[in-house]
């Protein structure tokens, strides 16, 4: 409607009371007063994510583009890792709100709760559009903002919610560019740029389920006009190329992955039958993913199709991705799943923990529940649903009596399960009294749908995500850079498990271990089944940390520090002679990695006389020289290391750190190639002489992924700022019948549903 503001004073209200009550259910996170300050419990969150998440912040104020991590692991593949925020806009953007200042616990745990506020707008926005209904959209913002899925796992693993955040977004701009008479460019730019956010949001197994929603709700949305076929088409190919610089590099490390070795069994693993009880019970396990308020369900059970709804308003649609939502979470416990996964998407048969699937169960429950935003229900309905509760209350209740009857002792889990029953239970209760009752009462649905989720969400969150401590107290490093003693390479640290996570990459000390979700084959084998003094010896390691009561190890060290840690006392040790990082080697083989592993397992083999590598590189001339030779570090960067050597005969520079796809070598400026050595490590062949070794991770999947993405960065903006194409086109005579049909006779009709757009 001319002049009507977009967004009205009220739909402002309803944004504000959506930050609002997301933000205070997670005070406790920021609060600073300490009888009610609140932390992440140590886990994948505190261990993995936020000091990925913080290394990338530092390289970023840098200005740099963090491709390689060589602080855990031996050193990794930071981009291509598909769960790191290497080039997540989001992150660059909370880089320009911190300034200078380092990324604290706190501020990541404000940014994934920020998530939460941001698809929960998304979401009111969406289901405004969808049902034309302002309660109808607050209702469904409330049930996903906090529904039992983003409020569970998510919280502990980031990148899952970064990548879901942006689904009702994608699916707004979508429904406004495939339904709309003259559908305006921003529509399609921003679909685009909900896309690319989905791709780049660091988890690829939520990005394809939310792929398969937008998917879905698209055919339905473009029905048989191929116009609407080529604008879906326009959105997925431009927001695959926007995300090309971090697909690509994934793409490429993949299969060097150990994750390409699990079973189906390893992968496979989903909801138990039991478990979907989860549906009406929040709480029966640890989390409550498919939970999404039982006034959502009773409303979802409401929704009926009525004449001339438009397929993607139709329930029949969101019944559909419902029914796949639950068959995909189900897994291997599911019948034909094997056959789904190995035959009709690989890529279900490369993910694990299928219960993730749970989000599309969750999202279209909800958005049935908007598309049943009440009209008056007939009595028939009314008492159907009031039997069910209460049948399903007797139950509970007569469970409950049963057990407060015994020693409360010996049935404590069920206790409690009972009890947190019982309060969705009486919620359903009162939104059928509400759905009876008068129209304007109807807002109370929210308030109810409100406290539903967000009770849940709180218990989820002081059940298992928090522990009452001070955040930066609790997660402090056992150990700081300045604790190392001074040398040159840096002395590698080897933590030998007794320190878990990546704290070292948060601090900027280079370990062998560490923990990623796909961690190199190569690497992990190398690790696991090659004798730790023989790593030691390759991989120059310098200091260590061993328990307190442990046998001494075989090498002379002296003690640096304790620490006193929740495994025990730890002591920090360094060697009296570290152990090089680089070696010049004048013999060479080439085996199988089975074969490499083998040889170096057997203790006649001196791995520091002869090099295993990946394939024969012709080096004439080699053998051992007269003098020494000698190998100095002229500068070290995580994607860069400058040497120079000095070797009277032709030799392999073998380099300690672990080897992967991207790096490349020049020797005094021409190109030379890095072998894989020792099935794991990096190995350059060197001639005789004094030379300039440069080795750069270069990656040309990423560089290929920056011309592709900005080709698409291009193409969008000229698309989307360009002039309309009807400017351009060429106005032909009009037929008098045709003027004539098209001049309105008599009095405006009023807007239909069909052709009404939205303020929204």
């Amino acid at each position: 409607m001319a002049g009507r503001p977009r967004v009205s004073p009220l739909d402002s209200a309803i944004l504000v009371a959506l930050a609002g009550w997301i933000t205070a259910l997670y005070a406790p996170l920021w609060s600073g007063d300490p009888r009610g300050q609140a932390a992440f419990r140590p886990g994948d969150m505190t261990e993995q994510h936020y000091p990925f998440a913080a290394y990338a912040h530092r390289r970023l104020q840098a200005g740099q583009i963090p491709l390689w991590n060589p602080f855990g692991l031996g050193g990794h593949p930071f981009l291509a890792d598909p769960q790191t925020p290497a080039l997540y806009p989001v992150q660059a953007l909370v880089v320009g709100m911190a300034g200078g200042s380092s990324l604290s616990l706190r501020g990541y745990a404000a940014e994934v709760v920020a998530h939460l506020v941001v698809t929960a707008w998304g979401a009111y926005l969406f289901f405004r559009w969808l049902a034309r209904e302002r309660g109808a959209a607050a209702f469904g913002a409330f049930a996903w903002g906090l529904s039992g899925y983003l409020t569970a796992y998510p919280l502990q693993n980031p990148p899952i919610l970064f990548t879901m955040a942006w689904l009702p977004w994608l699916l707004w701009g979508l429904g406004h560019l495939l339904t709309d008479p003259r559908p305006r460019r921003r529509w399609e730019g921003l679909a685009i740029g909900m896309a690319a956010l989905t791709l780049l949001g660091s988890h690829a197994q939520a990005a394809f389920y939310s792929g398969l929603m937008a998917v879905g709700f698209g055919a339905a949305a473009a029905g048989r006009r191929w116009s609407r076929w080529a604008a879906l088409l326009r959105v997925g190919l431009f927001g695959l190329g926007l995300a090309a610089a971090r697909l690509l590099p994934v793409l490429e490390i993949l299969p060097w992955t150990e994750r390409t070795s699990w079973t189906f069994p390893q992968r496979a693993g989903g909801f138990e039958t039991w478990e979907l009880w989860g549906i009406l019970w929040p709480h029966l396990t640890l989390w409550s993913p498919l939970y999404v308020g039982v006034p959502t369900l009773i409303l979802a059970a409401h929704c009926r199709s009525s004449p001339g709804q438009r397929r993607e308003r139709s329930p029949a649609l969101w019944l559909g991705l419902l029914a796949l939502g639950v068959f995909l979470s189900r897994g291997g416990e599911a019948a034909l799943y094997p056959v789904a996964a190995w035959w009709l998407s690989p890529l279900l048969g490369f993910f694990r923990n299928q219960e993730r699937a749970a989000v599309i169960a969750a999202w279209s429950l909800i958005t049935l529940a908007v598309l049943g935003w009440p009209r008056i229900p007939d009595r028939p309905t009314v008492r159907a649903m009031a039997v069910g509760l209460g049948g399903w209350g007797l139950v509970l209740g007569g469970g409950l009596l049963l057990v407060q009857g015994q020693d409360p002792s010996a049935w404590p889990r069920l206790h409690r399960l009972l009890s947190q029953a019982m309060e969705p239970l009486l919620i359903g209760g009162l939104a059928l009294l509400v759905l009876s009752g008068r129209p304007h009462w109807r807002w109370a649905l929210v308030a109810l749908v409100a406290l539903d989720v967000g009770s849940v969400a709180w218990r989820t969150a002081t059940a298992g995500h928090w522990v009452w401590e001070d955040p930066e107290a609790l997660h402090t490093p056992p150990l700081a850079p300045d604790r190392i003693p001074a040398h040159w390479p840096p002395l590698r640290l080897d933590t030998r498990g007794l320190l878990p996570g990546n704290w070292t990459t948060r601090m900027g000390i280079e370990d062998l271990h560490g923990f990623t979700t796909l961690p190199l084959r190569p690497v992990e084998r190398f690790r696991r089944e090659v004798p730790g003094e023989r790593v030691w010896a390759l991989m120059g390691v310098g200091c260590f940390i061993q328990r307190a009561d442990e046998p001494p190890l075989p090498f002379p060290s002296r003690l640096q520090e304790a620490l006193t840690t929740v495994h025990g006392v730890l002591e920090f040790r360094c060697l009296e002679q570290p152990f090089s990082r680089f070696h010049l080697v004048y013999e060479a083989v080439a085996f199988d990695d089975e074969t490499a592993l083998r040889a170096m397992r057997d203790s006649r083999f001196d791995p520091l006389r002869v090099v295993i590598l990946d394939r024969v590189v012709p080096l004439p001339g080699m053998a051992p020289p007269e003098t020494p030779p000698r190998v100095v570090l002229r500068s070290w960067a995580p994607e860069e290391i400058r040497l120079e050597v000095v070797t009277g005969r032709p030799g392999f520079l073998v380099v300690g750190d672990m080897w992967a796809p991207g790096w490349e070598a020049a020797v005094d400026g021409q190109p030379a190639p890095v072998l894989r050595a020792y099935t794991a490590l990096r190995a350059v062949p060197v001639p005789a002489g004094a030379h300039a070794v440069v080795l750069r991770y270069r990656p040309l999947s990423f560089r290929l992924g920056v011309l592709l993405s900005g080709l698409a960065l291009l193409l969008v903006a000229i698309r989307i700022a360009g002039p309309p194409l009807h400017l351009f086109r060429r106005a032909g005579p009009i037929h008098p019948v045709t003027a004539a049909m098209s001049r309105p006779s008599g009095p405006a009709a009023p807007h239909t549903q069909a052709g009404h757009s939205d303020p929204a």
